[in-house]
């Protein structure tokens, strides 16, 4: 099955048996179910139901090969856990993944040293750049959308009680079990930043993604000039009225309508009622961003 950011996913209670005979009933942070929703929202607002269920629809072994494909270099065993983000990273590894993201798919390596000059500054030693298109733009593009649907309406929409509304950000939270870690990571149009809040002896912590990283990472940015995510969506890309209940098409105007971006054939061809018009749109996310009253 292929997904869409549209698509409508369950988020309901799921045990997954383990090969070791064991089983794996992940949560919610809530406790909460919260049924039938889209995907994009269920990514933005962290609900691990519906996640884990994606996850293992897509496949572990699916998963873990996009990671490496990201940028990921560790060796990780496809456990079911790893959906949630059960994998021990440091925020340098963690970095290039988002940094693959944020470059609209294109992977670099990330270095920490350029060259070695002697002490009249000639070069001794050169770490030349290299990148390499690992997905496409139009993915790419996708993923913006959702990360900032993260930072708009999800767990991370805190960020904009202290950064400006007009700001296009992207990001995501994490808090692991027992509030062990947490983790944010975003990226702005030329900056991105990984924070980890949590104890050396890692001991549970009061905070939560939100709570924790989040502020820290806010405070930076505060401190940064900056620039906003690109808006411009690459040719590819056509924007839809979507009706978030049903995944299904809808019209700007219509009650619960969302306007949503896919790649060019693969938007849903059925529609739900509504007696508006029904026009398809193309271009650019600040027409969903900017807060509008579409009920």
């Amino acid at each position: 099955q292929h997904y869409q950011l549209s698509s409508v996913v369950e988020d309901g209670p799921i045990t997954i048996a383990l090969p070791n005979g064991q089983q794996w009933t992940p949560q919610n942070f809530s406790r909460e179910s919260y049924g039938r929703v889209p995907l994009y929202q269920a990514m933005a607002r962290s609900y691990n139901q519906a996640t884990a269920r994606l996850g293992m629809e897509l496949g572990v072994s699916n998963v873990v090969r996009t990671l490496k494909r990201a940028g990921l270099t560790k060796n990780l065993d496809a456990y079911p856990s790893l959906l949630l983000g059960a994998v021990a990273l440091s925020p340098f590894e963690v970095s290039h993944l988002y940094h693959t993201l944020a470059a609209d798919g294109v992977y670099t390596p990330l270095r920490a040293i350029r060259s070695v000059l002697d002490a009249s500054h000639s070069p001794l030693k050169r770490y030349p750049l290299s990148s390499e298109p690992r997905f496409s733009a139009e993915h790419a593009h996708l993923i913006h959308y959702a990360l900032q649907a993260s930072v708009r309406n999800g767990t991370g929409r805190s960020i904009y009680h202290l950064l400006p509304q007009e700001l296009a950000l992207a990001g995501k939270t994490g808090t692991s079990n027992q509030q062990r870690d947490s983790w944010f990571a975003g990226y702005s149009g030329d900056h991105l930043a990984v924070v980890w809040v949590g104890n050396d002896d890692n001991k549970p912590t009061p905070f939560t993604g939100s709570s924790g990283a989040l502020p820290v990472w806010t405070s930076l940015f505060q401190q940064l000039t900056t620039t906003s995510v690109a808006q411009t969506a690459p040719s590819a890309i056509e924007y839809y009225w979507m009706d978030s209940a049903s995944g299904l098409r809808s019209a700007e105007g219509c009650a619960g309508a969302q306007l949503m971006p896919f790649i060019a054939g693969t938007q849903p061809q059925a529609f739900v009622d509504c007696d508006l018009a029904r026009p398809s749109v193309k271009g650019w996310f600040k027409r969903w961003l900017q807060p509008k009253n579409r009920s």
